[in-house]
């Protein structure tokens, strides 16, 4: 008997490791062949938004840390920035003199980028005198106007510090770049892995969720260049499996760490309120009094830490900016832009709406291949779409002696209500791979659904017949009051 356990326990160890294993080879394989891609067509290297958050990440790393990026073996780079450009002959007849290489391809940023022996491109800043305004060393920056002070203050900088870590310890080269989501993306499909098995009992079923979320398209996507979402669904699994152990406390906890990656996770912290309220409400009487206050104060508690660590974690770039100024952009600046409709009409980038996440429609277009193919995050919404309607459908459950049903409702229909109240306030230009947010979700919940709730018809009725009740309510109060 204890030899069997022995052999479950090893082949359930090996299962975990050739998941974090082949998740890490598809979403680096990805990674890479993206910046393949970009080599053969004489790109920069740079995906979608990756333009914006890894300038940041350099920026940061340059400008507050004063710090550079690791640069290649003999070779030096760096982005030089002009108060007024020289002429095109001029930079090249230069470069040419000192033996640098010198790429001139700028139209928005008045800049060249240039490569060689560091003492050269030292004296190519140098010769061209008080006409240089800026130099940024590493990766060549993006073509955007004054994106050489960017540094992405409507987003916290956790991220960015990230990714300017590897910058500076392994090299500013895309495929760094990308590290940390990369190795997001496999603890994802672990985690995902370990908290079905927890709650189904399965091993089949929670080895088919976590596959599902590896090879879903918006994972692929998603967990293989340099945006902030693909934390969020790391510190969301995290959330579901303390909130599984109900220590609803450290899964707010977690939820608000990672609003210092980006601020929608805090979204999460909705239904995990309800729940720490509700636990307080229990212990102390049954309430509905003493759960609004417990509501009021923990959403105060809440707000209040996480203003903290946020400020914990910005001390560097408060240093830089200010104070009053850091404040003005990185908090009541944020809540402002992420709450306003930032762009739309034609050349404006394709949004959606919360639930359309779930039909695909209005997928946002991450990269277009060579051959006019696009690379959409949108996720399997075949399966997104059931996802949903099947927890619409069992929600009466929560109220049933399916506790991690329970949990998975709430922690899902929290997080999507919060999406959809940014929508309702004036958030309209939400994108589709925002979504990734949902994606263990969306798994773990198809893997109960059908392991444990399926197979158990008087789950299935006691559901319908929930509903039946609601529906009946609401008839006769429309109709027959």
């Amino acid at each position: 008997m204890q030899t069997t356990s022995k052999h479950k326990r090893v082949v359930f160890i090996a299962i975990s490791a050739v998941l974090f294993a082949v998740s890490l080879y598809v979403y680096g394989s990805i990674a890479l062949d993206l910046y393949k891609l970009e080599v053969a067509r004489g790109g920069r290297g740079y995906v979608t938004d990756e333009v914006w958050y890894v300038s940041a990440a350099r920026i940061i790393l340059v400008k507050i840390f004063k710090v550079e990026p690791k640069q290649p073996v003999n070779i030096y780079n760096a982005t030089v920035v002009f108060r007024i450009r020289p002429s095109t002959q001029q930079l090249l007849n230069l470069a040419r003199e000192l033996n640098l290489s010198i790429n001139t391809e700028f139209r928005d940023l008045s800049a060249v980028y240039v490569s060689g022996e560091k003492s050269s491109v030292q004296l190519f800043i140098k010769s061209l005198g008080n006409n240089v305004v800026d130099v940024i060393p590493g990766w060549i920056l993006p073509d955007k106007q004054d994106i050489n002070n960017f540094i992405n203050w409507e987003h916290p900088p956790l991220a960015k510090y990230l990714v300017g870590l590897l910058m500076y310890t392994i090299g500013d080269y895309p495929v760094y770049w990308r590290i940390p989501v990369i190795l997001t993306g496999a603890l994802t499909v672990l985690l995902v892995f370990l908290v079905s098995y927890k709650i189904t009992g399965n091993v089949l079923a929670s080895l088919t969720a976590s596959l599902l979320v590896l090879v879903d398209p918006i994972s692929r996507a998603l967990f293989s260049i340099a945006l902030l979402d693909g934390y969020i669904a790391l510190f969301t699994i995290i959330a579901l499996y303390l909130t599984i152990q109900r220590r609803y406390r450290e899964a707010l906890l977690v939820t608000l760490i990672g609003g210092c990656f980006k601020a929608s996770s805090l979204f999460t912290t909705i239904p995990l309120l309800v729940l720490v309220a509700r636990e307080e409400a229990l212990s102390k009487s049954k309430s509905v009094l003493v759960f609004t206050k417990s509501i009021v104060k923990y959403t105060v508690i809440s707000i209040m830490l996480y203003v903290s660590i946020l400020v914990l974690v910005s001390v560097p770039v408060m240093s830089y900016m200010g104070i009053t100024q850091w404040f003005n952009y990185a908090l009541v600046g944020a809540v402002k832009w992420h709450a306003s409709t930032k762009c739309v009409g034609a050349g404006c980038p394709v949004s959606s709406a919360p639930w359309e996440w779930f039909i695909g429609l209005n997928s946002f277009p991450l990269y277009i291949y060579p051959d006019g193919s696009v690379l959409y995050a949108s996720g399997f919404y075949p399966l997104w779409s059931l996802s949903l309607l099947l927890l619409v459908l069992f929600t009466p459950l929560l109220y049933t002696r399916e506790r991690a049903y329970g949990y998975i409702v709430l922690l899902f229909l929290g997080t999507l209500l919060g999406y959809i109240g940014l929508w309702i306030i004036g958030g309209r230009t939400q994108y589709s791979f925002y979504a990734v947010h949902f994606t263990p979700l969306v798994y773990i919940n198809l893997a109960y659904i059908f392991t444990k709730i399926l197979p158990r018809e008087e789950l299935v009725r006691e559901a319908l017949r929930q509903w039946a009740r609601v529906i009946s309510d609401i008839i006769s109060k429309l109709f027959l009051t």
